[in-house]
């Protein structure tokens, strides 16, 4: 099947757009003590020229200190062949994916992640130990329906996920552990581990998990291969149950920083008429995060707005701010009705804290927590359903966060 897809993908890169381009630049990686660098280039990759589908990368594992090249890999690449007669064109079909990212580990080991989502295990003297399919080896059908995403440009679940090494009992694990939880365990020499018996190691990679947070939580500088956010730190402790992180989530919260925006509009002829329209906004993904993982840790967030509407008249329009609202929001639900407009609804209950297609959601921080949707048209509510608060079970605000 992967073969058949490395075709596909030669057949996108030579023939008019089909599928979304995907570019594969060069990458540089250090292991946590800075001891090893590896280095993953392709020739495809020059300055100024930009073409997709990049492959022929070549590895070079480097000891920093001394500067010396201890192993090179190529990636596998097949024959050259004439892909075009006038003027004559060759290329080579890629028989092993592209990289995508790169860990390398303090005592030398690196794992190469490829566009497929597949695992490529080199030993510190430079040869191949394994390869492992993440998503047929190590996802089961039934995360494979629910979470992975397939698109033009490849699979697509990776959000929120963290990437990183342990050590168990004298044995060295490479741990994959996506948004929704289950953590993966490579052994390095081994393969994945399948063992149903998991304690030692998921008691290891919490520890170890806790620990690259509070590296972000506490602005320590030293260079950790995982690559840690201060977006996914943020979401991770509260998911973790770390409370040391609260007052760095207080100070997340305050982030007016926006990634992601949307915009809706009316039927053609249509136009709003110094309305709210409900389906055009921005998201404060800090804020949002922040205030949710304040919520899973027992906290209480500030009454800060997650999304900024538009308040539209005919073609004009301006960003729509609430005043403060005279009590706590929760207080004024049970004033909400069907059929009310945007304005009316940001008047009485502030902004949601998520907003998916026509839905905006809340998360009510009354004595009995609950959470809101309220659905919507093109201008009005047409539906009111209060629910068990999402923040507490299942992986609806997780969902909403990774993708």
């Amino acid at each position: 099947m992967r073969g058949f897809i490395l075709l596909l993908l030669l057949s996108i890169a030579t023939s008019p757009a089909k599928a979304t381009d995907r570019y594969f630049p060069n990458i540089t990686v250090h292991s946590p003590s800075g001891t090893y660098r590896v280095e993953a280039t392709s020739p495809e990759n020059k300055e100024n020229e930009y073409s997709a589908f990049q492959s022929d990368f070549t590895y070079r594992f480097i000891d920093t200190m001394s500067g010396e090249v201890i192993w090179s890999r190529k990636q596998a690449m097949g024959k050259p062949f004439l892909i075009r007669e006038d003027p004559p064109i060759r290329m080579s079909r890629p028989l092993e994916a592209s990289p995508i990212d790169v860990y390398v580990s303090n005592s030398g080991w690196t794992v190469i992640r490829t566009h497929f989502d597949e695992l490529i295990v080199v030993s510190r003297t430079g040869k191949d130990i394994g390869k492992h399919d993440l998503l047929e080896d190590g996802f089961t059908k039934q995360e494979n329906r629910d979470y992975v995403h397939h698109t033009t440009a490849g699979p697509y679940w990776t959000g929120l996920s963290i990437w990183y090494f342990i050590s168990v009992s004298g044995r060295e694990y490479f741990v994959v552990r996506p948004w929704w939880g289950r953590r993966l365990f490579v052994d390095l020499k081994k393969g994945l581990v399948q063992n149903k018996d998991l304690k030692d190691l998921v008691e290891t990679a919490k520890a170890r998990e806790t620990e690259l947070i509070l590296d972000v939580v506490h602005a320590k500088t030293h260079p950790d291969q995982s690559r840690l956010t201060q977006y996914q730190a943020a979401y991770l402790s509260g998911v973790l149950g770390i409370k040391e992180a609260i007052p760095f989530l207080r100070r997340f919260e305050k982030s007016e920083y926006s990634g992601s925006s949307v915009f809706g509009g009316l039927s053609f002829g249509e136009e709003y008429k110094n309305e709210v329209d409900p389906h055009s906004y921005y998201t404060l993904t800090h804020r949002q995060v922040a205030q949710l993982s304040l919520r899973r840790l027992g906290e209480t967030p500030s009454a800060l707005p997650c999304h900024i509407f538009k308040l539209e008249n005919g073609d004009q329009s301006k960003p729509f701010f609430i005043t403060s609202l005279k009590k706590p929001r929760h207080h004024n639900v049970e004033s909400l009705k069907v059929g009310m407009d945007a304005k009316q609804v940001l008047e009485l209950v502030g902004s949601p804290d998520f907003v998916s297609r026509e839905t905006w959601s809340y998360d009510m921080d009354s004595d009995e927590p609950f959470s809101l949707n309220l659905t919507f048209d093109e201008r009005r509510v047409t539906e009111i359903h209060r629910v068990q608060p999402l923040w507490e079970s299942g992986h609806t605000r997780d969902y909403s966060l990774a993708y």
